[in-house]
Formats: C-alpha cells, sequence, structure tokens
C-alpha cells in the first residue's frame, strides 16, 4: 500500500525541499523515463521546459539499492519500477497561468516484484521513515487546505497575489 503527501509549492519551495532531501544523506534525484538503464543522477530540478520535468524520483543511495529498473518496448524508454525499488515519487506542482496544480510526494510501502508478484514484502523500516521524515517537513512549514492537501509558503503567496489552486492539471 502506497503512502502520500499532497501539497501546493512554488519553485522557492521545491528549493527548499530537495535541499531538505539532501541535508542529512546523500539523495539521488533523476527523471521518469531514462532512454537506458543506466540511472543519469540530476544535479537540480529540471526545467518546466524539459520533457518530463514535473515527474522526479529521489533515492536514498546510500541505505536503498539501485532502483529495479523495467523496459517499456511501447514507449523505447526505461522506468523505475516503484513496487520492487525503495524510491520517492516527487510530482511537482504545475503553474499554467495563474492556476498552482497541487503535486505529491508518494512511495510503495508494500513490495512485490514482477517475477513473483504473489510474494510480497514490506519496505525497510529505513525507507519508511525516510519518507516520513519528507512527509513531516513538509506538513510542517504549511497549512493544510479543505481539499487534504498542504500548501507550502511560496504557494501562499501565489494565492496572496490573486492566484488559483487546482487538485488537477488539464493539458490543453
Amino acid at each position: 500500500m502506497g503512502k502520500q503527501v499532497n501539497f501546493y509549492m512554488a519553485g522557492a519551495d521545491e528549493l527548499d525541499f530537495i535541499r531538505f532531501a539532501r541535508s542529512d544523506r546523500e539523495v539521488g534525484l533523476f527523471g521518469y523515463g531514462l532512454p537506458s538503464d543506466e540511472i543519469v543522477l540530476l544535479d537540480e530540478l529540471p526545467s518546466p521546459k524539459e520533457p518530463g520535468w514535473f515527474h522526479v524520483w529521489l533515492w536514498d543511495m546510500a541505505n536503498s539499492p539501485r532502483p529495479v529498473l523495467r523496459f517499456v518496448r511501447e514507449q523505447r524508454h526505461y522506468v523505475v519500477d516503484p513496487f520492487a525499488s525503495e524510491v520517492v515519487e516527487f510530482s511537482r506542482s504545475i503553474l499554467d497561468g495563474q492556476c498552482l496544480s497541487r503535486g505529491r510526494i508518494w512511495a510503495e510501502m508494500i513490495g512485490w516484484r514482477m517475477d513473483d508478484p504473489l510474494h510480497t514484502f514490506r519496505k525497510p523500516g529505513t525507507f519508511v521513515r525516510w519518507f516520513r521524515r519528507l512527509g513531516s517537513w513538509l506538513t510542517r512549514r504549511s497549512m493544510s487546505t479543505s481539499d487534504g492537501g498542504y500548501l507550502l509558503p511560496g504557494a501562499q503567496e501565489h494565492v496572496d497575489g490573486g492566484g488559483m489552486l487546482s487538485q488537477l492539471f488539464f493539458a490543453e
């Protein structure tokens, strides 16, 4: 079963979050679709001009094994298997005009492997505690919203300046 924390973040909030995630451990950051089975780590969050910029993975490289990747033949790229891997999905808030969409962190806590889907396992306590630590950082620095999310300071400035919030992003 997965765990998630929903939020509204602006650019400065994201930088603070990533800085916190990396403050006490070596956290690898990488994109959703990979051209090969090599995990290319990012130094910073991708620009909104880059494909797939809104979805990245966080990997605690010192405490978790290399993520399991699988090849998606139809799309000709590799993706992380979140059920077999100890990774945190970071889906970023998207600003479209005056509308800021909700983002989230998410991780699967009960794992299984494609080669043995009937056998499940609990993710290690170190991983679960790391996810809780990230979620706690988000909730302590924000206000809760009526839709069950959390509004971080930069997103609050967006609202104070006349911006709107949306649970969903609708591409044109």
